[in-house]
């Protein structure tokens, strides 16, 4: 949230959720001196209690850099890492305020101000990293899908052999897409789910990495609050009882190890 605008995912965050976290954390956190911090779950860290204290009080976050779904903030000697998994976000609030529910850690600043991750079930995670690049070599992530180049692009998918849907959806081919934006992205480039991606000629390459960087722009635009995407989109007809928004024809859903996901048959064809 920017203050006072709370930003809730109603679903997974995605890249353009974890961007609006970023801003959040941007605009009301960076600079401020960290006088403590609450750990109200240790499940919820990766690294040891001891080292991630350490690493924060009387220190305070000097930038941020966004890799996929991962946000990180560099505190002097270390980033401290935030993933989201299924239910998480950041809040800004006064010491005059109840603490959010379901906060497992606090940042609390000395200028009477706290910084909370919140996470409804236990999927996200907070980490220490030495360096981005250090994080993505352990997490095995691919280039974040919005800051990439073309030619980045096409070495992480040269050589691939899996279906469109599931190396959208591969962390280690793309950082930052999920489930709802991998079938945004190829409904607007008109590419069937199920197709193989090594089977795409060069327009069709070129026109999937545009509709990657249109759709999760458009998401970061409108800080992925999926209510107030246009009735253009797939997204506001991902059910089985709608019709595509572009020929009329009925959405279908399909399965792919264990994800479901959303097309139209007739758009998507190829």
């Amino acid at each position: 949230m920017i203050y006072g605008i709370k930003i809730i995912p109603k679903k997974m965050p995605e890249l353009p959720e974890v961007e609006a976290f970023k801003k959040t954390l941007d605009s009301t956190s960076l600079n401020q001196i960290i006088n403590d911090v609450k750990i109200k779950d240790d499940r919820i860290l990766l690294a040891s209690k001891k080292d991630f204290i350490k690493c924060v009080i009387g220190e305070k976050f000097e930038e941020t850099i966004r890799h996929g779904k991962y946000l990180l903030a560099k505190v002097r000697n270390c980033y401290i890492v935030f993933h989201f998994g299924m239910s998480g976000w950041l809040e800004y609030f006064s010491s005059d305020e109840s603490e959010p529910k379901y906060s497992k850690v606090i940042f609390q600043f000395n200028n009477g101000y706290s910084l909370a991750y919140i996470s409804i079930r236990m999927f996200g995670k907070l980490d220490l990293a030495d360096s981005l690049e250090k994080l993505r070599k352990r997490k095995k992530l691919g280039p974040d899908a919005y800051k990439m180049s073309f030619d980045e692009f096409q070495i992480a998918i040269k050589s691939r052999t899996a279906i469109m849907k599931s190396a959208l959806l591969n962390q280690s081919i793309l950082s930052g897409i999920g489930n709802i934006y991998s079938d945004e992205i190829l409904f607007k480039a008109k590419l069937h789910p199920k197709r193989k991606i090594n089977t795409l000629n060069d327009n069709e390459l070129e026109k999937l990495f545009k509709s990657i960087k249109e759709v999760l722009e458009y998401g970061i635009k409108h800080k992925g609050e999926l209510y107030t995407y246009s009735d253009s989109f797939l997204i506001p007809h991902r059910s089985k009882e709608e019709k595509c928004p572009e020929c009329g024809s009925s959405i279908e859903r399909y399965e792919i190890s264990g994800r479901h996901g959303f097309f139209c048959p007739k758009c998507q064809a190829n």
